[in-house]
């Protein structure tokens, strides 16, 4: 939570989104409503489109005509629409968007009343878990904030390239030229296998919390959700990004035990400052851990992504 918050300068604190999936004909009479269209022209939209999603070209044309009609409200809604799906809800398409996240806009002055930071969050988790399938092509997803993440905590990996114009007020997303610098794939993981404890960045933000300082909902230890969507989110498991000493996590399976409603996982987010990790006690050096975590990481984890011989390990 704490990166999204420095990497893309979303709020945090706020509602979960909850709207439902929308067939072809719910999304019409949402697009009328919202955008003020024809609803011949909606209804061919959703059509082409094959249910409840609409292509980001042709939201780009609404957005054009409510500017030349001065329909701001209009403009607005449409703009920001096609801004998550093109950033924080971006789907395999890269073309389109779901017209549920039109919900979000539907009364401007509510927009900031949710969390964008857990939205596009559990977003990325549940395209990260999608893509961990091996039989998956493609990632979905905000690309942009995972590349930022990985350039912020592992400065020795990958190709990127920074932006001399770059200010700390701006997002630290911004550091980086986005662009399509290859690295093949057996390099990365041979970076990722021999990578020590000190090219970890594990507090990469400090010089950024003058203008994002941390939160302590940043430590909630549940449920986050996107409408349907729920992940667990475990800051347990990453103590030390955030200057404490790591601990030997909670199995997930014990953080909420059965099937929470979504009342329940909503009243949970909505207090949590009871639901925060507890007892964790300040770093006094980079990457400090209990004695007994590194035994149990390797007990849990695999050391290597390429098979290395007992030579390889020894140099």
């Amino acid at each position: 939570m704490d990166d999204v918050s420095n990497l893309l300068h979303l709020p945090i604190i706020g509602q979960f989104y909850t709207y439902p999936s929308l067939d072809a004909t719910s999304a019409t009479n949402l697009l009328v409503e919202s955008l003020c269209v024809d609803r011949g022209a909606a209804a061919a939209e959703t059509r082409h489109c094959r249910g409840g999603h609409v292509r980001l070209s042709w939201l780009r044309e609404i957005y054009e005509g409510a500017c030349n009609k001065r329909q701001w409200t209009v403009a607005a809604r449409a703009y920001l629409l096609h801004l998550v799906g093109c950033t924080i809800f971006a789907d395999k398409s890269a073309t389109s968007v779901s017209v549920c996240y039109m919900g979000l806009f539907i009364d401007l002055r509510h927009t900031g009343r949710y969390s964008w930071a857990a939205a596009a969050l559990t977003h990325m988790y549940e395209q990260l878990g999608e893509a961990s399938y091996a039989n998956t092509k493609q990632l979905a997803g905000y690309a942009t904030l995972l590349q930022a993440w990985i350039y912020e905590h592992f400065p020795t990996i990958g190709n990127r390239q920074v932006r001399d114009e770059y200010v700390e007020d701006d997002p630290r997303c911004m550091r980086y030229v986005v662009g399509s610098r290859l690295s093949l794939l057996a390099s990365v993981r041979m970076q990722l296998d021999t990578i020590s404890l000190g090219a970890v960045r594990w507090r990469p933000y400090e010089d950024h919390k003058g203008v994002r300082p941390f939160e302590l909902i940043s430590l909630f230890s549940g449920y986050i959700r996107l409408r349907a969507c729920r992940q667990l989110y475990l800051p347990e498991r990453v103590l030390r990004q955030h200057g404490y000493v790591q601990l030997i996590p909670r199995h997930p399976a014990t953080v909420i035990d059965g099937d929470p409603s979504t009342t329940e996982l909503d009243q949970r987010w909505l207090h949590f400052n009871d639901y925060v990790v507890q007892d964790v006690a300040l770093a006094t050096d980079v990457g400090a851990c209990i004695p007994e975590y590194l035994e149990w990481f390797r007990s849990v984890s695999h050391p290597y992504i390429i098979q290395m011989t007992e030579g390889d390990r020894l140099r």
